[in-house]
């Protein structure tokens, strides 16, 4: 998958690919919840884009995806 550039993603877009990355690990919402710290239902409600997540809660998402947030000047 490419570098992920979030900001300049529309937010439906990047939770279908926070969500395409979980199902490759084969983790399911709960076990990547568990791994990160977080609960299920907060996992749940990001991928639904029913909340926007904290850039420490999704750095510890995408580290349990194996990716990490990365800051580029453009």
């Amino acid at each position: 998958m490419p570098p992920f550039y979030f900001m300049k993603k529309r937010n439906d877009e990047w939770t279908k690919m926070l969500t395409e990355m979980r199902q490759e690990t084969g983790l399911s919402q709960k076990a990547a919840s568990l791994a990160a710290g977080l609960s299920e239902n907060y996992v749940a409600n990001v991928e639904r884009n029913c909340m926007s997540p904290t850039v420490r809660r999704l750095d510890k998402v995408l580290a349990v995806y194996g990716y990490e947030l990365e800051v580029v000047k453009r």
